[in-house]
């Protein structure tokens, strides 16, 4: 059953997929009155699709001034980043978590969906898949506490993708090999090669990520579990 949406919700999420898809720029104002007269909604509906935005960070509004368009700072996209690193990477590679076929199927199949999202330059579908395919992975570790503060920084993942595209001025289809790079990692079932790989894609991006991940792992490296749950902590790499 498709859910019928308030005109508030509406007018956020058009306003939303204009941003992120960059038809609305980063520090374009947005006129309330032409926006109000666009949709054929009152300034108070308009208001609250505002403040939604601005909550997710994708507008700043100011008295005054008025509300434009914003992006990330540098210092504020790599705290996102780091935060996400932590929690992304300490949920998979611990003892808890189950690495099995399902997950890595579940994987694959995100990733033909971004890929056809990357082919139509619809950004704002990347976020979407990007978003359910990295909460898989988190959701995979099996611990619930985690999954919810990782789930507590999505409504910021639109900001934060739209800002590091801008300022790592990368396109949409290495954006998709970054997270191909990612089920690579997953497949060898190796908690140090996933770890760098998930530090790499969030913190310390390579020159190139056409080298395949797992060339410099150790053989004696503990793997993920398949399934079940074992007991102690990973070796450190």
């Amino acid at each position: 059953m498709i859910p019928h949406l308030s005109l508030p919700d509406e007018v956020h999420l058009t306003l939303k997929r204009r941003i992120l898809n960059n038809e609305l720029t980063s520090g374009e104002r947005l006129v309330e009155s032409n926006l109000a007269a666009e949709f054929g909604v009152s300034r108070t509906t308009l208001r609250s699709a505002l403040r939604e935005l601005k909550n997710e960070g994708l507008v700043e509004i100011t008295p005054r001034r008025g509300c434009f368009v914003a992006r990330m700072s540098q210092a504020e996209v790599e705290d996102a980043c780091y935060a996400r690193y932590l929690l992304e990477a300490g949920a998979i590679c611990e003892a808890t978590s189950k690495v099995d076929e399902s997950l890595l199927s579940s994987v694959d199949k995100e990733l033909h969906e971004m890929q056809a999202a990357a082919a139509a330059g619809d950004v704002a579908a990347i976020i979407e898949v990007d978003t359910r395919l990295h909460g898989l992975i988190v959701e995979a570790g099996g611990r619930a506490r985690v999954s919810d503060l990782w789930h507590a920084l999505d409504a910021q993942m639109g900001s934060l993708m739209r800002s590091s595209l801008d300022r790592q001025d990368i396109d949409l289809f290495e954006a998709v090999d970054r997270h191909r790079v990612l089920l690579e990692a997953l497949r060898t079932r190796r908690r140090s090669v996933i770890e760098r790989a998930i530090k790499d894609h969030y913190v310390d991006p390579p020159p190139s990520i056409k080298q395949g991940v797992g060339a410099n792992s150790s053989s004696t490296d503990a793997p993920v579990p398949r399934r079940g749950r074992t007991r102690g902590r990973a070796p450190k790499s």
